[in-house]
């Protein structure tokens, strides 16, 4: 069809409208990057190349709108993917903010996992093991005077409370919780944060393995070792003593199953 003829069926005088394709569609992909997917471009570097931190504001959605020359549904869309993310947090009348480091979306990764069957408590256990066995090492490294006090109180408080399954399970995450925040790793702070439920879970199954043997004092003796190399500031004892705590605690729990463990 001619140029000309394409025109003929608009008015005398008039020109056909034309259509901006992101207002036509919203979220329509052009090139392969969806608007939305520029609007969270655009806001990442925003928020990298200004160093923002949490509880920053963001630039209103109207301010975004107008400078990126995109529809304010559309980057509604986009701050919305990215609060999803944890990236960002919004809340009906007011700007949106940075949002501190969260491990909520990680905790739903795994416990979903856990449940459509991808993972089990086993894998659990082993993905712990790897991951506390090298925190606790700069836990012995890096540990406040502070932290030591607490640590050591907190596996004094276990003792009496080892044949208690709930009480021992809370203090024993209290325990790890405290190792993380003692190597001044926010990282691993958020990890056992946000595997706190699941981790619980797994500790609760070892302590009732551990009840149907003779050897229930075992568990205590090896957090006390445990906290006796942090508080010593040996990095080398503290993250040997952490993998005799879980080979011990997989081995137990899973009696039945071959789980290979290093030596």
């Amino acid at each position: 069809m001619s140029e000309t003829s394409s025109r003929s069926s608009a008015a005398p005088g008039s020109e056909a409208p034309e259509i901006e394709a992101d207002h036509a569609v919203p979220g329509k992909r052009e090139g392969g990057d969806s608007r939305a997917d520029q609007v969270i471009t655009h806001l990442r570097e925003y928020i990298r190349s200004r160093g923002l931190r949490p509880g920053s504001k963001l630039p209103s959605e109207t301010a975004l709108a107008t400078e990126l020359g995109i529809s304010r549904p559309i980057v509604r869309e986009a701050m919305r993917m990215l609060a999803a993310t944890g990236l960002i947090e919004m809340a009906v009348g007011r700007r949106a903010t940075v949002s501190p480091l969260n491990g909520g979306i990680l905790r739903n990764v795994i416990e979903n996992a856990v449940l459509i069957g991808q993972a089990d408590i086993g894998h659990v256990m082993e993905m712990r093991r790897g991951i506390e066995i090298a925190m606790v090492g700069l836990a012995a490294e890096r540990r406040s005077d502070a932290a030591a006090r607490e640590l050591q109180a907190i596996v004094a408080e276990m003792a009496g409370t080892i044949t208690e399954i709930v009480a021992y399970t809370e203090l024993d995450i209290r325990l790890h919780l405290t190792l993380a925040e003692a190597t001044g790793n926010p990282l691993y702070q958020m990890l056992v944060e946000a595997f706190r439920q699941i981790f619980q879970t797994s500790m609760m199954i070892g302590i009732e393995r551990w009840a149907e043997t003779t050897e229930l004092g075992r568990v205590q003796q090896l957090h006390e070792e445990i906290v006796a190399a942090v508080v010593a500031r040996d990095p080398l004892a503290a993250s040997a003593a952490m993998q005799r705590h879980f080979d011990s605690a997989i081995q137990v729990m899973f009696a039945t199953r071959r789980i290979p463990l290093s030596r």
